[in-house]
């Protein structure tokens, strides 16, 4: 239900991120880690898209909350058990350290890029065309925004 509310078109979009939120934690109460490590870990997935597109509340917390269901994720996914789910989780926290508002703006761009070639290590060109194609433009954003980034920060230290 987490997944559909994410999605759903109707109704406003902030109310159905709250319910999927709420969806997502309740299906953490049955799929837990313990039990079942794999749905836990994707649910955590589900959980860090709802925070990282989530209107209400303050958007840098909502993206640190989807950086940290991320790394939950990432810390029972493994590349050789499920390496779809595994990179999937890579490229979603590479989307949210690419939008994060906290931190130094270089490190977190360096950090995105790590996880999409990551992910380009399962999704590549041939077994998954559409993500291989989202990934390469996240990485032209990404580096594009890096060169950006280390151009203004040397401006600034030739000014001081």
């Amino acid at each position: 239900m987490g997944i559909a509310y994410s999605k759903r078109i109707r109704g406003e979009k902030a109310a159905n991120l709250e319910k999927a939120i709420r969806c997502d934690h309740l299906a953490l109460k049955v799929f837990t880690r313990e039990a079942d490590p794999a749905e836990w870990a994707r649910a955590q997935i589900n959980l860090g898209v709802a925070y990282s597109e989530r209107i209400r509340g303050e958007k840098a917390a909502n993206l640190e909350e989807a950086i940290r269901c991320y790394y939950l994720a990432l810390e029972v996914l493994t590349r050789e058990a499920d390496p779809v789910y595994w990179a999937i989780a890579q490229i979603n926290q590479g989307v949210t350290y690419q939008n994060r508002i906290r931190g130094e703006k270089a490190a977190n761009l360096e950090e995105a890029i790590r996880c999409y070639y990551l992910a380009l290590e399962v999704l590549t060109r041939e077994n998954d065309p559409y993500n291989w194609e989202v990934i390469q433009h996240n990485l032209i954003q990404a580096h594009t925004d890096l060169l950006q980034e280390h151009r203004q920060s040397q401006s600034s230290r030739l000014g001081d």
